[in-house]
């Protein structure tokens, strides 16, 4: 784009700075003459004004004040090829062009102005002519790497590599990088322009440029701010998309329509593959991410949970990965409080593991903790129950699970763990008043420890079914 500067350097127009030189760097975007005594009513920002003179005011206050209202119409500079009857330019007009650097140059009266407005008029083409190519050949760059690249790590290093650039994107909430075209060290950060990218992304774009600018370079750069931010935009739907997908597949699973087990292939293309855990998340009040929006914090991208809100509280089915826990508390907010169920598993059922997670984030809050783990914080293990709420809450935390599956598949495991610990973990005794096999005993027991995550064979374990079982008796719970 042409500026002040550019325009006086060209020798066969003879243009002259007589103040303002300050501003020579300001912009050329248009040309227009004009005589008016008001041509601010008549000129566009950035527009160079060219006059004889004729419509000056003849006095130097009038001349001072004429050249601040031309100022604050946003003029790129004044051009003045006076004529003989045309006032003079007053110093205080000079003065004042000094002070707000506004440049006015001076030129012959011969000068027409049709060619000063040719070469304007020819540079701001040029300008367009170079934005477009710019633009083309962006675009052309990106329509290639949609053929080759299916992610965005891909997309933008074949971009990074034609515009000779190194780029990445930033995650402008936590600070870490998320896509990098090449390794980036500290240094190079440091020195690297960050661009916001605007929109709900959240994201900055780094850009460290291996030679000096080209003349399109802004022109360049401005076009891939707006077109990764598109692409972002495209990514942030399909998120939102998977989101509600997510939570109606929870809820399936939470109203016992949809068995586990036939959902494993869906989670497992979503990356929620291996141990698996149910989380209960009571949001912070206030967090760089909502409850609603938490799934497009770019930690969680990788392998996002499955997410549903259920009167306030986030339900999940997520990656045993402590750094998946950590990003959502980071991303919800100082406060949130997260607990977590043991792995899911075919024996327990969802509904258990969701279970498992309430009472887990129940238990966090009472002890104020983060962040818990179902089975990690044990209450009323070495005393008995002091009223029937904690009673109800002891035998629902160890024999909850068996209740339930005694309930649905009419089994006998309370029955059968309660003669056990009666025998004194006599294998023998306990078969012979059960009248089954010693392998079925072996059996019932497994899938007692599988339901509660608790060995029953155990010194720990025996003390914490038997407080369990005495608490429901004492309390006629069962």
């Amino acid at each position: 784009m042409l500026t002040v500067a550019d325009l006086i350097a060209i020798e066969l127009l003879k243009l002259r700075a007589v103040a303002g030189a300050a501003g020579t760097h300001r912009q050329i975007t248009w040309a227009h003459a004009v005589d008016l005594p008001d041509p601010w009513r008549w000129i566009s920002p950035g527009d160079l004004v060219m006059t004889t003179g004729l419509g000056l005011p003849p006095t130097p206050d009038q001349q001072a004040a004429w050249l601040e209202r031309l100022v604050q119409g946003n003029a790129s500079a004044l051009v003045v090829a006076p004529r003989s009857d045309a006032p003079p330019l007053t110093p205080a007009l000079l003065e004042a062009a000094d002070r707000l650097l506004f440049p006015v140059l001076l030129a012959s009266f011969e000068l027409e102005f049709v060619k000063l407005s040719h070469y304007v008029i020819e540079s701001v083409l040029q300008a367009q002519r170079e934005r477009f190519n710019a633009s083309e050949r962006l675009f052309q760059t990106y329509a290639e790497a949609l053929r080759k690249a299916p992610d965005m790590a891909g997309r933008l290093t074949i971009l990074a590599n034609t515009l000779d650039l190194n780029l990445a994107l930033e995650d402008a909430v936590g600070g870490a990088l998320i896509v990098e075209t090449r390794p980036q060290d500290s240094a190079a950060l440091q020195q690297a322009e960050r661009i916001p990218l605007g929109g709900r992304s959240r994201v900055n774009l780094l850009l460290a440029r291996n030679n000096r600018r080209s003349a399109d370079d802004s022109i360049l750069i401005r076009s891939l701010v707006g077109l990764l931010g598109v692409e972002l935009e495209r990514l942030m739907i399909q998120r939102d998309q998977q989101r509600e997908e997510g939570a109606a597949l929870l809820r399936s699973l939470l109203d016992s329509e949809t068995e586990f087990s036939l959902a494993r292939p869906i989670l497992e293309r979503r990356g929620l593959a291996g141990s698996l855990v149910c989380l209960a998340i009571r949001p912070a009040t206030q967090g760089p991410w909502s409850a609603d929006e938490i799934h497009h914090a770019p930690p969680l991208h990788p392998a996002a949970p499955l997410l549903l809100d259920d009167n306030g509280l986030l339900v999940a089915i997520s990656r045993n990965d402590s750094a998946v826990f950590e990003a959502l508390r980071q991303g919800l907010g100082s406060g949130t409080v997260i607990g977590v169920s043991g792995p899911i598993a075919a024996a327990t059922g969802f509904r258990e593991s969701v279970r498992q997670a309430r009472l887990a984030l129940t238990q966090a809050i009472d002890l104020e903790s983060a962040q818990l783990r179902y089975g990690e914080a044990e209450t009323g293990l070495i005393m008995a129950p002091k009223s029937l709420a904690e009673a109800r809450a002891l035998v629902g935390r160890y024999l909850g699970p068996l209740i339930e599956h005694d309930r649905t598949q009419g089994a006998a495991l309370l029955r059968t763990l309660m003669t056990f610990l009666e025998n004194d973990g006599n294998w023998k005794a306990t078969a012979f008043d059960l009248e089954i096999h010693r392998q079925t005993l072996v059996y019932r027991l497994k899938l007692v420890e599988q339901l509660t995550g608790i060995k029953p064979t155990t010194t720990q374990g025996i003390a914490r079914f038997w407080i369990a079982l005495q608490a429901g008796k004492n309390t006629e719970l069962f």
